[in-house]
């Protein structure tokens, strides 16, 4: 007799809820919920893979009739079950259609819970043919099916965390055989379904008795050897136990038949299951398709693409309209159509032919290489690391390899350059149906990479000799700090230590934790709780001071003269793909957070120096958020305020307080400034009496009275949100786009926090396409014997000979100024210039 076929029944909402709450911010470009299909699809590649079944069905819960049966039983029945969030009511539809694609049957039925429709299928498939079964769930009821020939896989934490019982692996855990499983359960209940059992007997006394009496009978017959509170219990609640049976027992009669040629694993679509995990963004999927599902029609293209495309030695005479650029260990792979490649070597470059348009994958890295060259492309094309980010900036793995689906051989050309190629097409596809993304692409990403690849080349001369004279300085004043709060506790600890500084500050000085966190390990020292003491007693302030010192030194002081090239010019990157707003961000080393209020802040911008006969100039942005926010609300006395180049914060609190603006206390104008920014992030009163230190009466007062004279403001918020859920996406004035799944979370702390990012959203990424659209009219029109050398969210640093300076400042603020004409309200740049960055 040959090995026994294999059938895996799928507990369908089990696996959909854990999928759900696994990946919760997985969404498509216009917000649409995935994360519950995503975790579901996971899940079905893992069984085939771990579990080789013959065959794959899945066993749902019928909305509202399902449980009607057991109902009639017992009223209050799962009474207790919370509704599915209706993201995830949403996402139905597209698990339906992940199973149409596997070619799996979604069975279902009145009456009958899903694991009735397991149970039913499992001894019905083994009377067949002698079929085994394994049945895939989160739901412990399902344990009392484990026999010799059907396995429960039980869903742990996660998706793929899974335990297995057979009948001895049940026997090992639970002390008692599958059998007997109902038998606990009727006597100790279940509160997730609202199983009452009797009431104070818990899983331990429930397994006791069934241990030593063998059945529920057996412990009615034997209810004279009980004695004291456990007899009354057992007698007084006998009813409900044997009802809690009956409630937990799999009825074995569902009408349902396993179809086995819709069952069977390998007849599959193929291409369905492909454009399925196309569709929905799964792409990091493909890869883990089954071969036994043969090769799809995409696939099939792919790799003959790769096939068609050939490796050529020595350097191409001419390149055509598009060149594909790739770099691996300092060579330049390139291919100048999908069916060559050019694997050059550095000293190769010189020999190249004029650039036109180029692509790739993170192009500015390939764009630094040909500047050490001297080669300057005309055109970049496309950048499908960026292109990745515009059409879903919630995706944060932008790596080839994850946009792919897959590994890569890196050291194969025509592998790379093969999947370049299709991915570049397949973007392009997706932004075709983003005419305003598409756009934000093509007027601002893409021509802001040479510029900033040209930036990152250039760097910024550093003088090392001075920080190192600095670290030397602050070593010595941190000694000094450590020595005084040593002093204060009477003895010496580890000041970086939370728990020994938690000793010395509420053991040691006595500090009140009336209003500290606590951890696991104690009181918390976090500045957040510090900042509630910090007028208790002088050590919190050294505290702050040492902390703050501390990093500041080991971050920047300390690391930067590490990082700087032969010529002592420092190289920072700048990435486009990591703030969803679409603002630059600074990494490697992160030049945008050294700080500029404090001394110590501006003591190391000063390390940062021109060459010898230049200046720096710093052209920066004015109330550039607020003026954007009152143009996209259309709020017409804020527009005009600027416009007249009046105090809009005296302004706003003189209409707020009714007087005229230059009765204005100081108080007052602050009460305004801090709404006028706060209330576009989403604050509310408490924040604005934090900022303030106004009562949170006096706050919610403020704030409503803000609104009634900025009620353009209040509307345009209110847009945004319904933008946010209606829609599912945000944007800015030009087109680029987040989307904005977690605004339907159940979660309140979730959905809150992501209509504060939705607000945003509009104003900084609007802030932040006009200083890109303005870096690169700064590249192109400026004098050549200037160079833009720093981005600092709303400033940018220009070096320039020294005569030339009054005159290129000023240009550079004209064209910052006039970048956009079509906003109602005038842009404001201040510029300064210097010898050093803490002087401009």
């Amino acid at each position: 007799m040959g090995k026994p076929k294999k059938l895996v029944i799928i507990d369908g909402k089990s696996v959909f809820y854990r999928g759900y709450y696994a990946m919760s911010n997985l969404s498509l470009p216009d917000g649409t919920p995935t994360g519950g299909v995503y975790g579901f699809a996971v899940l079905g590649l893992e069984i085939i893979k771990k579990m080789q079944p013959d065959y794959v069905v899945v066993a749902w819960d019928k909305s509202k009739t399902n449980i009607r049966s057991r109902l009639k039983l017992y009223p209050e029945y799962k009474a207790n079950r919370k509704p599915m969030p209706d993201d995830m009511r949403a996402q139905i539809p597209f698990v339906r259609k992940l199973l149409d694609a596997f070619s799996w049957d979604l069975l279902e039925c009145d009456d009958y819970e899903a694991d009735d429709i397991m149970g039913t299928l499992a001894k019905q498939v083994y009377t067949e043919d002698k079929t085994e079964t394994i049945m895939v769930t989160s739901d412990l009821d399902m344990l009392q099916c484990v026999n010799d020939h059907t396995t429960v896989a039980a869903l742990k934490k996660g998706l793929t965390n899974v335990e297995y019982f057979d009948p001895a692996k049940f026997r090992e855990k639970y002390k008692v055989t599958s059998d007997q499983f109902i038998d606990i359960k009727a006597l100790k209940g279940d509160a997730s379904d609202n199983i009452p059992g009797v009431k104070g007997v818990g899983e331990k006394t429930a397994v006791k008795l069934i241990d030593t009496y063998g059945s529920l009978e057996g412990v009615y017959e034997h209810i004279e050897e009980q004695k004291g509170a456990l007899k009354k219990k057992l007698v007084q609640d006998k009813e409900m136990a044997f009802l809690s049976r009956k409630l937990v027992t799999i009825m074995l009669d569902a009408p349902v038949k396993l179809d086995r040629k819709k069952a069977r694993i390998n007849d599959v679509n193929p291409e369905a299951v492909k454009d399925f995990f196309e569709e929905f963004r799964f792409r990091s999927l493909l890869n883990q398709i089954p071969e036994s599902w043969q090769q799809t029609k995409e696939e099939k293209q792919a790799a003959e693409l790769q096939t068609n495309m050939k490796v050529i030695g020595g350097v191409p005479n001419i390149l055509g309209p598009i060149t594909a650029l790739h770099i691996t260990a300092n060579k330049l792979w390139l291919s100048p159509s999908s069916k060559e490649v050019y694997v050059l070597e550095p000293g190769e470059l010189k020999k190249l032919p004029e650039f036109k348009g180029v692509i790739g994958h993170d192009v500015k890295e390939a764009l630094k290489l040909l500047l050490a060259h001297n080669i300057i492309p005309k055109e970049v094309v496309h950048d499908t690391r960026i292109a990745a980010f515009l059409i879903n900036s919630l995706i944060r793995e932008q790596s080839f390899e994850s946009l792919i689906g897959g590994p890569v051989n890196e050291e194969e050309p025509t592998q790379v350059m093969a999947a370049i190629w299709q991915l570049y097409e397949s973007q392009r596809k997706d932004l075709e149906k983003l005419p305003r993304v598409k756009k934000v692409a093509q007027t601002m990403e893409w021509p802001l990479l040479p510029v900033l690849a040209q930036m990152e080349y250039d760097g910024v001369s550093l003088d090392t000799k001075y920080l190192k004279q600095m670290s030397n300085t602050l070593g010595d004043q941190l000694t000094d700090i450590e020595q005084e709060i040593y002093g204060m506790a009477d003895f010496e600890f580890n000041l970086n230590s939370p728990s020994q500084l938690a000793d010395v500050l509420f053991t040691k000085l006595n500090l009140p934790t009336d209003f500290i966190k606590k951890t696991k390990s104690g009181y918390s020292t976090a500045a957040s709780e510090l900042n509630k003491l910090k007028d208790l007693h002088p050590v919190i302030e050294l505290i702050f001071k040492y902390r703050e010192w501390s990093k500041l030194k080991s971050t920047y002081v300390d690391a930067l003269p590490k990082l700087v090239d032969s010529n002592s010019r420092l190289h920072t990157n700048y990435a486009l793909d990591v703030a969803p707003t679409g603002r630059l961000s600074s990494h490697d080393p992160n030049l945008q957070n050294i700080p500029i209020k404090s001394e110590l802040g501006r003591s190391i911008r000063k390390a940062f120096k021109p060459e010898q006969g230049n200046v720096f100039i710093s052209a920066d942005y004015s109330q550039f958020e607020l003026r954007l926010a009152a143009a996209l609300a259309g709020e017409t006395d804020m527009i005009n305020a600027f416009n007249e180049g009046l105090d809009v914060h005296a302004q706003t609190a003189a209409r707020i307080y009714d007087v005229e603006p230059d009765k204005i206390t100081k108080k007052q104008r602050i009460g305004a400034k801090a709404v006028n920014f706060g209330i576009m992030y989403g604050q509310g009163p408490h924040g604005l009496s934090q900022a303030t230190g106004m009562t949170m009466a006096e706050s919610k007062k403020f704030i409503e009275k803000y609104f009634e004279i900025r009620p353009n403001i209040k509307k345009y918020l209110e847009e945004v949100k319904k933008q946010a859920k209606e829609e599912g996406y945000v944007e800015t004035l030009y087109g680029r786009r987040r989307p904005t799944p977690d605004v339907k979370s159940s979660n309140f702390m979730v959905r809150e926090g992501a209509y504060r990012a939705a607000i945003n959203m509009p104003m900084q990424g609007t802030a932040a396409d006009i200083m890109k659209l303005a870096m690169i009219e700064l590249s192109e029109k400026l004098p050549k014997t200037s160079r833009m050398l720093l981005q600092i969210h709303d400033s940018v640093l220009i070096e320039v000979p020294e005569g030339d300076a009054p005159t290129v400042a000023k240009q550079a603020q004209h064209i910052m100024e006039n970048i956009n004409t079509e906003l109602p309200v005038k842009l404001a740049v201040d510029y300064s210039i210097g010898n050093d960055w803490s002087t401009v």
